[in-house]
């Protein structure tokens, strides 16, 4: 059989090495899940934001108005930087990742 004749040293390390090719999978899916909202639910989100900034010219009402301009300006609507760097991050971590799994295939 495969592996009979391993150190538990050798064992250890490879636990470890799959153990963040596993992260490194898991990452890949985030990123993907990540795009996947850029793309997707922040266009939906970007889609209510001006349907309800279209209504506001037939709205007289100033308070009403007042919340409409807030809802323009308001920071959670235009977060698609702050995916875009979310990603940026988990890649750059994911390269780092790789790096650890190659040192970790060498060593056995």
């Amino acid at each position: 059989m495969v592996g009979e004749n391993i150190s538990e040293e050798d064992g250890i390390v490879l636990r470890a090495r799959n153990d963040l090719i596993n992260a490194s999978w898991t990452m890949s899916t985030m990123i993907s899940k990540l795009r996947s909202i850029e793309s997707m639910e922040v266009n939906v989100l970007r889609e209510h934001v001006r349907s309800v900034d279209a209504n506001s010219d037939v709205i007289t009402d100033k308070k009403v108005l007042a919340l409409i301009q807030e809802i323009r300006d308001v920071d959670v609507f235009n977060f698609d930087q702050d995916v875009a760097e979310l990603i940026e991050n988990i890649e750059s971590s994911q390269a780092t990742l790789d790096n650890y799994i190659s040192a970790f295939k060498r060593l056995v």
